[in-house]
């Protein structure tokens, strides 16, 4: 017996359900695009304006810590000034934005931990921002005369012998990790410019370098001993007149072993030129 025709009615309401509902799928695609885009405006547009210190243009959270630690005794010839100054400019190109950087002068710590010399974040430059959410020529001004220019002032200053007859670096290493890199959940940099040589009282290395084992285990060492775990570390050692004498290879070795003992990494050694 043969099957009776569908009527004309019924396959036209079939047809438009299914236009109807493609139409439906089709706005509701379009919706979450359009909800997406302006949830994307709306972060960056808080990213690009955030609040910060009106001094160090700090937000509540930097991005990244990173200290530079400098211990310069004797005045650097022009050579060592100039690859010193390229290394700190290196040094602030490479701070991300919100980053932070902290520069402390090695110094004493008997009567009191070390207060850093400046303290500045990168607030961005030109090329994080455009005129849809921000303001490319304000965000510049404020990289170069709040950031970068006053940087460049404390390196004038760090970059000048201090004529100081000790050298506290472990002590002074000791003061920032306590201090300064404290925060866990925030990547963390520590670079310490130096000759290396630590001079003090109860540790002298132009007595002789100690073995890395022996002196790990010393007294003097678990006084100054700190937290260094999950800290990345660079050593810029600035060379000496003497250097063949005082600052063998085993020199950067003791170092290396003491950082790592501390829990930190050292990622590089630079000497620098001169």
């Amino acid at each position: 017996m043969a099957r009776p025709p569908r009527s004309r009615s019924r396959t036209r309401a079939q047809a438009r359900n299914i236009a109807e509902q493609r139409a439906g799928y089709l706005k509701l695609a379009a919706a979450v695009v359009i909800i997406g885009a302006v949830a994307a405006v709306y972060y960056m547009v808080l990213r690009s304006n955030r609040t910060l210190d009106p001094v160090t243009l700090c937000p509540d959270s930097p991005s990244s810590v990173t200290v530079l630690l400098v211990d310069v005794t004797d005045p650097m010839n022009l050579p060592q000034r100039q690859d010193f100054r390229n290394q700190f400019v290196r040094l602030k190109t490479s701070i991300p934005r919100y980053g932070q950087l902290t520069v402390v002068r090695v110094d004493a710590t008997a009567s009191d931990l070390l207060r850093p010399i400046i303290v500045r974040c990168n607030p961005g430059t030109a090329a994080d921002t455009n005129d849809w959410w921000g303001n490319r020529d304000r965000l510049q001004r404020q990289w170069s005369k709040g950031f970068d220019k006053p940087l460049s002032e404390a390196f004038d200053k760090i970059a000048v012998g201090s004529g100081a007859t000790q050298s506290p670096i472990m002590e002074s290493i000791q003061s920032v990790a306590l201090t300064e890199l404290q925060e866990q959940d925030t990547p963390r940099r520590l670079l310490v410019a130096s000759d290396l040589l630590q001079n003090t009282d109860a540790m002298s290395f132009y007595r002789g370098l100690p073995e890395p084992a022996e002196f790990i285990a010393s007294d003097a060492f678990r006084r100054v001993r700190t937290n260094l775990r999950g800290v990345d570390v660079e050593l810029w050692q600035l060379q000496r007149s003497d250097s063949g004498t005082t600052q063998p290879r085993a020199l950067s070795q003791l170092w290396e072993h003491v950082i790592e003992e501390q829990g930190g990494s050292v990622s590089r050694i630079y000497n620098v030129s001169g």
